[in-house]
């Protein structure tokens, strides 16, 4: 499975913009892109929902990824806060550095990477996290993005604290 999570910040323009030292811990595996540290601001401005799901469709496609079916939205407090492109069928490692190469054309940054028995690379785009990685049970690629505001943040935690941190 290739999944992406994403959380907030950044990439090419102007304003500069530093990401938490906590968000990568070094001790779960992470190591930090010397670069990354600081990605300055979109010179458009944060990219929308449908921004940032329409970059996610165009890398998929230019890494060869087959699309899957489109899943509803679920209309809550989260709607404007996650995009997502769900594939149909598994990743190899070719594709998900094809994946990668794609989105830092369309403007993506890598953060940080992380090394061992489940690598993954996590990329930010303006307030954007996402988190590319290989595995799981359904073996299919997903890729989600999350947005990392004080709205957004706000409404995961009211949506973990109603739903639970399983869902």
């Amino acid at each position: 499975m290739v999944a992406v999570l994403a959380t907030a910040a950044v990439a090419g323009g102007v304003a500069v913009m530093a990401a938490p030292a906590e968000e990568y811990p070094a001790a779960d595996g992470w190591v930090r892109e010397p670069a990354a540290s600081k990605s300055a601001l979109r010179a458009a401005g944060d990219p929308s929902r449908a921004a940032v799901s329409a970059e996610l469709a165009a890398a998929a496609a230019a890494a060869g990824l087959a699309k899957g079916p489109v899943r509803p939205s679920d209309g809550g407090g989260t709607a404007d806060c996650i995009a997502d492109w769900l594939g149909d069928g598994p990743a190899d490692e070719a594709r998900l550095a094809a994946l990668e190469t794609a989105l830092k054309e369309r403007g993506w940054q890598v953060m940080a990477r992380r090394r061992g028995p489940v690598p993954a690379v996590a990329l930010i785009s303006g307030s954007w996290r996402l988190e590319l990685h290989n595995g799981g049970l359904l073996n299919t690629a997903t890729l989600v993005a999350r947005r990392s505001t004080e709205p957004c943040d706000e409404a995961f935690r009211r949506e973990e604290a109603t739903r639970g941190p399983r869902g």
